[in-house]
């Protein structure tokens, strides 16, 4: 007789991958687990049969004793382990932390090849969503292990084993404990300042994580166009802030927290201090989140450059006299200008000559732009050896958009 065992797996997993791209048009996050998590797990059980009951059935196939003989962590690549409206984990040969469970879960296979009774295919739960243990192989073959009342049995195309051992039980109820998880340090982020976020999602495949925050809102709406999508937006308010790379479903990221965020329609917008922060994998990956958080402003101000703070100490923006200053080289260098000190008039000239006289009385640098003396509210002060300007001069001398974002403590240029 020739088995199933070694064909299929590919054709399920690339059904499940498409159920998971439809997941969005759900109505609510309960719908798309249970949905999803359904998928995962009764793909891979044959349809019900008209008992519930397993009756005899022919003789284990060899192909069967032969994958049993050689399961390990190098052969058995893949392990979900979920039920119902969720997935417990999802353990990997390629991961070294998860061979002992692998092992163990390889100790149970070896016992259904030593001990397990061939049984007719039947439904273990027709009314309820499927528990068990979804294996892939490293030859393309996949296989369920559940658990009905007092055995434990073994599908995998038109092998199913029963096996009555209390222990191989207990190995498999050992599984079934949730692992995800999420950390954020520090625990109420300041904008401009490092974030630290670690954590474990089962569901996420891609290699990519994103960093989404959610404003708070009264309402949320989700459209297909930016939730079916890489990244797959959560809701149509939300904004990306931070893309990193995760491996087997475990991320630790650390990054700046900005005062502006990427919406989906690719503008760059204020991130403001009250909303929820979400973690996401690719489209249908599911997440982990913060709900009803407050962002503090930054204890320092700091420069967002297109939304990307800035980390260097000379573009530390200061506040003076009720406004909000740069220093004017470091400014002008970003901006891709000169700036030149005349000593002789006091005088920092942008496109244009030393002027032809010179006041003594002068109590601060004068700033001339295109041959003009500026207006005072944008005339430069002397601190600490460098020559800062107001924001708003940047504008006048540059050309380059400025603004104050006060939630962040931040001063926003766009390039």
């Amino acid at each position: 007789m020739t088995s199933d065992l070694d064909g299929g797996a590919d054709e399920k997993h690339d059904l499940i991958r498409k159920f998971l791209r439809w997941r969005k048009h759900l109505t609510s996050r309960a719908c798309v687990l249970l949905f999803v998590a359904s998928l995962l797990f009764t793909l891979a059980v044959p349809p019900a049969s008209a008992s519930t009951n397993p009756q005899s059935s022919a003789s284990p196939s060899d192909s069967f004793s032969r994958l049993a003989a050689s399961c390990g962590p190098d052969t058995l690549t893949r392990a979900a382990i979920g039920g119902a409206d969720m997935l417990y984990d999802t353990l990997y040969g390629a991961r070294k932390e998860d061979r002992p469970r692998l092992n163990k879960i390889c100790g149970i296979v070896k016992k259904f090849a030593a001990a397990g009774m061939p049984v007719k295919p039947f439904n273990p739960a027709p009314e309820t969503f499927f528990y068990g243990l979804g294996l892939t192989f490293a030859q393309g073959s996949s296989a369920s292990v559940f658990v009905y009342l007092d055995a434990i049995y073994w599908e995998s195309g038109d092998q199913f084993l029963k096996l009555t051992d209390m222990k191989a039980i207990q190995d498999y109820n050992s599984f079934f404990k949730r692992t995800e998880f999420l950390s954020l340090a520090p625990e109420t982020p300041r904008f401009g300042e490092q974030v630290h976020l670690k954590g474990h999602q089962p569901m996420f495949f891609s290699d990519t994580v994103y960093v989404f925050w959610v404003p708070e809102s009264d309402s949320y709406t989700s459209s297909p166009s930016i939730s079916s999508r890489t990244p797959s937006y959560p809701v149509d308010s939300a904004l990306l802030l931070y893309e990193g790379k995760q491996q087997f479903g475990y991320y630790d990221v650390s990054f700046l927290l900005p005062a502006l965020g990427k919406a989906a329609d690719g503008s760059m917008k204020p991130v403001g201090s009250k909303g929820s922060l979400h973690v996401s994998g690719g489209p249908g990956e599911g997440g982990s989140h913060f709900d009803h958080m407050k962002l503090l402003p930054s204890s320092r101000p700091f420069l967002s450059v297109n939304g990307v703070p800035s980390v260097s100490e000379d573009l530390r923006p200061l506040l003076r006299e009720g406004r909000a200053m740069l220093p004017l080289r470091s400014a002008a260098k970003l901006a891709g200008q000169s700036v030149v000190w005349d000593a002789s008039s006091w005088s920092v000239l942008i496109r244009s000559k030393p002027p032809q006289t010179s006041d003594s009385s002068y109590l601060r640098p004068q700033l001339w732009i295109d041959g003009k003396l500026a207006s005072p509210e944008l005339q430069p002060i002397l601190i600490g050896g460098l020559t800062y300007v107001p924001i708003r001069a940047l504008t006048a001398a540059f050309g380059i958009s400025v603004a104050w974002d006060n939630a962040s403590r931040s001063v926003l240029i766009d390039l």
